[in-house]
């Protein structure tokens, strides 16, 4: 194995940069927000209705929280619910390696995807663990700083031995003598997530409306008075974007430009194995993984490597590639047979940091999309974030997490552009 070469997949979080300081900001931040949405809900003083563009995991979860909260929801998708990375992606639910700006996000999203089973939603979501494995030593000197900043921000972290991790880990490759865990990180499984949470709105009096494509809007002053469709028009309150990186082109009807850039990332399954040996989610050398729920062992990865834009199909590169890689860290199952392949969309932003809040230049406008490939994780969290916000929005309330937290994800933070560039 590369002695030198940092492939830490995941890990987002540049310890060099980091600081001690900023590690209990992230903690602080945290507590704020629990405090915040364990608050009372605000009533809405008249029914108010809401029409959310995008049918992915953002937009389902954002429908869920906002019916909780008095809504009336419409939810239009262009193509099939959750068929493009919402139900395209490995399934993991993490905190571990995150930026510690996410951080308190990722941590409250976990306890919220706990309670989701409370009013029947099939998640298949379990709290498994999440290692991270180090494959030489620049890996492991980064995972040790990695370790003290997670501490101070608040998350639970384990630095594991060798044998920690034979214990954990059965069959991993023995020379990798050194791991990070976070037990409270979890996997859930998207495809019966999705199924379950359309058939919850459903049964909840949300409309759930697919092959429909938004086509212009019709404004007066700064006010969207209704969404032109195939299928007609849509007049709501209020107009929520979750539409991954097809958002630009939504924005774009509206003059709006919030830059959002699809890139394709990969998947690959291998065949059902008998007896469940990989419990915790798994993340090192290049590639994630996890054993489902029925016995397959889910790998993928990305990066740079891959093709900016919307195809989904898949390639010989990245089938050697992240088998290649999967192999080196668990050489005992190279017999083991790939049964299906697929990609989904990871949408980007230029800071890696979502947008969420009110566009702009609109009055019932507001945008929760770019999610750097973290979205489905992090859904629960910002549905119950903006379901809370709209609520006091209506209600003419000040959001007393707007300024000091929020405002960081504000789509009025790329500036304007200038030929190709955001200043």
């Amino acid at each position: 194995m590369d002695q030198e070469m940092n492939r830490l997949s995941l890990l987002s979080l540049q310890v060099e940069k980091e600081s001690i300081g900023s590690a209990f900001h992230a903690k602080e931040t945290y507590e704020h927000l629990k405090e915040y949405l364990s608050g009372p809900t605000i009533p809405l003083t008249k029914k108010r209705t809401i029409t959310i563009i995008g049918g992915g995991i953002i937009g389902l979860m954002a429908a869920y929280f906002l019916q909780k909260n008095g809504f009336s929801v419409t939810i239009l998708e262009r193509k099939s619910f959750g068929a493009a990375a919402s139900g395209r992606n490995g399934g993991g639910v993490l905190a571990l390696g995150r930026e510690l700006r996410e951080i308190p996000f990722a941590r409250l999203a976990i306890e919220i995807w706990d309670a989701l089973e409370l009013d029947g939603i099939d998640t298949k979501f379990v709290r498994s663990g999440n290692v991270m494995v180090a494959r030489n030593e620049a890996e492991k000197q980064n995972l040790l700083a990695a370790h003290d900043l997670y501490q101070a921000s608040g998350l639970t972290v384990k630095i594991l031995s060798a044998n920690e991790m034979k214990t954990i880990v059965p069959d991993i490759f023995p020379q990798i003598n050194m791991g990070l865990l976070s037990e409270t990180d979890a996997q859930s499984y998207p495809f019966t997530t999705i199924k379950s949470i359309i058939s919850y709105l459903k049964e909840n009096g949300v409309k759930v409306i697919d092959h429909c494509e938004v086509y212009e809007f019709k404004t007066n002053q700064q006010v969207i008075e209704y969404a032109s469709t195939n299928k007609g028009n849509y007049q709501s309150d209020a107009y929520l974007f979750c539409a991954g990186p097809w958002t630009t082109e939504l924005c774009n009807k509206l003059n709006e430009e919030i830059p959002v850039l699809p890139r394709r990332s990969q998947i690959l399954v291998t065949e059902i194995m008998k007896k469940r040996k990989i419990h915790p989610f798994v993340a090192g050398n290049s590639i994630y993984l996890r054993q489902t729920h029925a016995g397959n062992i889910l790998f993928g990865g990305g990066g740079s490597w891959e093709t900016n834009g919307y195809d989904v199909s898949n390639t010989n590169f990245a089938i050697e590639f992240l088998t290649k890689k999967f192999i080196e860290i668990f050489p005992c199952y190279s017999n083991k047979q790939l049964i299906r392949a697929f990609a989904g969309t990871v949408e980007l932003t230029r800071d890696h940091l979502p947008y969420f809040g009110k566009i702009n230049s609109w009055d019932n406008a507001f945008i929760s999309a770019g999610y750097n490939g973290h979205g489905y994780g992090m859904s629960t969290v910002m549905g119950k974030l903006m379901a809370k916000s709209l609520s006091g929005y209506f209600a003419g309330k000040v959001n007393p997490v707007e300024t000091t937290i929020l405002s960081n994800f504000s789509v009025g933070r790329i500036g304007q552009k200038v030929g190709d560039q955001y200043v």
